[in-house]
């Protein structure tokens, strides 16, 4: 190789390796290195609002199936009182607080917590012992009291028309005898099924709060008539009985009877009780041939003080009475 040819190629060497050009080639590693960490930034941010603005949208999703019409058909003046939320992001903590209304007042029944993820089964986290029962057989009332573990208030039973019971208890006749600042719950059974036109001419209006609807099939009365012997297997305890509430500002009509079963349809589809819900609709359907499709009732919950529940005690067409929850009214 020639000098000159030498001379040139340091020259060149020299000329890439020169302070200006390292710093020429630095800044612009800098720069491509900010722009690809704006880029990721970026990118990321926008990945994370996507993933979080999709998972809010599911879960809300799954809180909507959720809406608690469940509760308005089912539980014996039992409502859903408030729910509150707590999401996460694939996740989301929903916390539902149950009520009893008596009289002007409501009482806290139940609480209930449950984990909702982004899929799969919804967890019951933690229950409150508002569905525990504490059983205990009252020989003054002749019969077992079933006590509500979250209030330790009582807990209302019903007695079926048609079959047969060791002891009826007529527990209103007491009721009527406690303090006038005491509102009470008292769960009334009927001697026979009876239509919403028949309960608004017998039974009124007036303190009566949550109606009792007949969804036994025949099978299961046959099977209660035939094989159980004791009477606390043969009443239907109100936690477990469908029927909606009623006011007295609202008369009840056969349109709520209409719109009971509408809404136990929709339920039937949709809900993750539908096993139940279609039994009980299955009932109706057999119950309702003997009164032109028209939901007939077996019982009604009221409330009030000892005065205003005195003028059901004249009412012959009800078979037992049981009372429930009882507050102060002040």
């Amino acid at each position: 190789m020639s000098d000159n040819e030498k001379s040139k190629k340091v020259e060149e060497i020299d000329f890439i390796s020169t302070p200006s050009v390292q710093r020429a080639f630095k800044k612009t590693k800098r720069k491509q290195t900010i722009k690809y960490v704006i880029i990721a930034v970026l990118t990321t941010t926008i990945l994370m609002t996507i993933l979080f603005t999709g998972s809010q949208y599911i879960l809300n999703k799954r809180l909507e199936d959720q809406d608690n019409i469940y509760d308005m058909v089912y539980g014996a003046n039992i409502s859903f009182g408030e729910s509150r939320n707590n999401y996460n992001l694939f996740s989301v903590t929903k916390e539902t607080t149950y009520r009893k209304r008596i009289g002007d007042r409501s009482i806290v029944w139940d609480k209930k917590i449950e984990k909702i993820p982004l899929f799969g089964r919804i967890d019951t986290i933690e229950r409150g012992s508002g569905m525990v029962e504490v059983n205990v057989f009252n020989e003054k009332a002749q019969r077992t009291v079933r006590y509500n573990d979250f209030n330790n208030e009582r807990k209302i039973d019903f007695y079926y028309p048609g079959l047969s019971y060791d002891y009826l208890p007529n527990e209103l006749d007491t009721a009527v005898g406690l303090d006038e600042n005491t509102l009470i719950e008292v769960a009334l059974s009927f001697k026979e099924p009876m239509t919403l036109a028949e309960m608004g001419e017998q039974l009124g209006y007036e303190n009566v709060d949550w109606l009792w609807v007949d969804t036994t099939t025949i099978n299961q009365m046959d099977r209660m008539t035939k094989e159980l012997d004791s009477d606390s297997l043969k009443t239907k305890g109100g936690g477990g009985a469908f029927g909606f509430g009623v006011g007295q500002d609202t008369p009840y009509t056969e349109g709520n009877g209409q719109g009971f079963i509408q809404t136990l349809e929709q339920l039937s589809k949709t809900d993750s009780h539908k096993s139940s819900i279609k039994e009980a609709l299955k009932g109706i359907k057999e119950n309702t041939q003997s009164s032109k499709g028209k939901i007939r009732l077996n019982g009604a919950v009221v409330t009030g003080t000892a005065e205003e529940l005195k003028r059901f005690q004249k009412l012959d067409f009800i078979r037992a009475t049981v009372i429930g929850a009882t507050i102060d009214k002040y």
